[in-house]
């Protein structure tokens, strides 16, 4: 039996990992079951079993229990899942309970009219290019009314969302971030942007400028097909409906990007065929306003008014502009970070994604000190921002743990407040799942009954011959159509010749009540001394009030 010990020692000994071995042989008197080895040098031997006095050893290690891990991950996966589920289904029915503002009634008084045959430009007037009041028109005949368009609105951030996903997803390295892509591009719209902000053109454009570069961009190492470039140039094309400026902006870009990734003769040849591409979609409409006898009169508000409102007093106001980039920053914030941080090693890294995204931000910039600047207008320069922070977030991703956590989550605060700013209030009137509640949120966003008592007090029938110079809002909640050509809302940069032709108009089509709206009251003293004649011609004065004053036609 020594003998025998000795043996077992010398060949574990010559053996790989057998140290529990040779001290279980060394013990006097133990009786060891032995098991079948292989000694590298001079073959087969058998080698004591590493079994405890107690039994043998159950190992509860994850290695030996491969189906425990995939459910653990299944259950944090369906945990993921239901979390954003509920976090972004509560931030929708949010953004649906809003009522209409001033915008968006005119988007919808504008685009009803024009689906019930008048004309754009010529039977009524907006400085805008069409597409958002056909946006408008077509969520008129869904019969929901302002909740439908709200619905729209919803869907057009979750397409803003899988537009993102579809750009990144092969860009991006952490299993976490690419799968929540959507997730996260859809909720900085939701969580940023408020009632204001939603329904504008700005915020529609964001779906077809990104679809663009999700069309030529989402594969990084292979060159994208003409047909794609084609699709990319017609949604610029797309955009250019909405707004020429920023179709634009997101043809400028969309070409740096494709200048610097194509190789050879391509990167020439794809200029003409964006260029091309984009003309359609504006051809097409310019063809359908031609139908109508607004082809002179489209071109004339595009190239003419627009260039003569945008030089009128106060129409460039620093303070506005100020104003409106510092909201959009501190709404942003997060997102102005990260994308700040990817956008200083573009150049560097010569990574022509983000040396796009880079020429889209400066591009959008430009424009927007070339307009009235707006709050809202900035957040078209959303697509290039989400776009950056979602590829410093990935890089960023694997350290977010400790103080990498700590200062994201600070950053992230402006964003949140802003939006429990908005969240809280609609929580403490209801929610808007019923109609008193909705009642409640229509009063706090928009004013909605005291402009009914308004409209009561002044004995304004229901469908009645209405203009109002100030908040289309009357208009609609009265359900009068617009009868002037100018629709009143831009009285704030309107020029002295389109003073003079609301004058005019007034006079010629007579509305049974007109209203001067409390905040357009110095404008017609200061610049509507036409329109002043007129009402007093024409018009009685018959009320007063802290809203406005109206007028009662002779």
């Amino acid at each position: 039996m020594e003998q025998d010990r000795s043996t077992v020692v010398e060949r574990a000994s010559a053996g790989q990992g057998a140290a529990v071995a040779l001290r279980q042989a060394a013990r006097p008197g133990s009786h060891i079951p032995l098991q079948r080895g292989l000694d590298p040098v001079t073959g087969p031997i058998r080698v004591p079993a590493m079994e405890p006095a107690g039994g043998p050893i159950r190992s509860t290690s994850p290695r030996t229990r491969p189906g425990r891990g995939r459910h653990r991950r299944a259950e944090r996966r369906r945990a993921e899942v239901t979390l954003t589920l509920i976090v972004l289904g509560a931030l929708s029915w949010i953004v649906v309970t809003w009522p209409f503002r001033g915008d968006q009634a005119v988007y919808a008084l504008i685009g009803r009219q024009i689906l019930h045959g008048q004309a754009l430009y010529t039977d009524i007037w907006d400085i805008k290019q069409p597409g958002v009041f056909l946006w408008y028109g077509l969520a008129d005949l869904t019969g929901l009314g302002e909740i439908g368009t709200r619905a729209l609105d919803v869907v057009a951030a979750f397409a803003f969302g899988a537009c993102v996903h579809v750009l990144l997803r092969g860009r991006l390295t952490t299993p976490w971030v690419r799968r929540m892509l959507t997730a996260l591009a859809t909720a900085v719209l939701l969580l940023a942007a408020g009632p204001g902000d939603f329904g504008q053109l700005e915020m529609l454009c964001l779906v077809p400028a990104t679809g663009a570069f999700a069309l030529v961009a989402a594969e990084p190492r292979r060159a994208p097909t003409w047909r794609r470039i084609v699709l990319a140039g017609l949604c610029v094309g797309v955009v250019g409906v909405f707004k020429l400026l920023l179709a634009g902006v997101v043809g400028l870009a969309l070409l740096v990007y494709l200048v610097l990734h194509l190789g050879g003769r391509r990167r020439f040849a794809a200029v003409p065929v964006v260029v091309a591409a984009a003309l359609v979609p504006v051809g097409l409409t310019l063809a359908w306003l031609a139908t109508q006898g607004a082809f002179g009169a489209a071109l004339h508000v595009w190239l003419v008014e627009a260039l003569e409102m945008g030089s009128a007093p106060g129409s460039r106001d620093p303070a506005r502009v100020l104003e409106g980039l510092g909201r959009y920053v501190l709404w942003m914030f997060p997102v102005v970070v990260l994308a700040a941080w990817q956008a200083a090693t573009a150049w560097r890294r010569r990574d022509p994604l983000d040396l796009a995204m880079g020429a889209f931000v400066l591009l959008d910039v430009l424009a927007i000190a070339t307009q009235f600047a707006w709050w809202y207008q900035w957040y078209f320069v959303s697509a290039p921002l989400v776009v950056l922070a979602l590829r410093r977030l990935d890089v960023l991703a694997p350290r977010l743990w400790g103080r990498w956590a700590v200062l994201l989550a600070a950053l992230c605060l402006p964003m949140l407040a802003h939006a429990a700013s908005w969240a809280l209030p609609t929580v403490l009137d209801g929610g808007g799942f019923t109609a008193a509640s909705r009642d409640r949120i229509d009063e706090r966003v928009a004013g909605y009954d005291t402009i009914r008592t308004e409209l009561a007090a002044a004995g304004v029938r229901a469908g009645g011959s209405l203009y109002v110079v100030g908040d289309p809002l009357y208009n609609m909640l009265a359900g009068a159509p617009l009868v002037v050509r100018f629709d009143g809302w831009t009285y704030d940069l309107m020029t002295d010749g389109q003073w003079r032709e609301v004058a005019t108009e007034v006079g010629a089509v007579e509305p049974a009540v007109v209203m001067v709206d409390a905040d357009a009251r110095e404008w017609v003293a200061d610049r509507g001394q036409d329109l002043q004649q007129v009402l007093a011609r024409d018009y009685v004065r018959y009320r007063t009030s802290a809203e406005g004053t109206w007028y009662r036609l002779r």
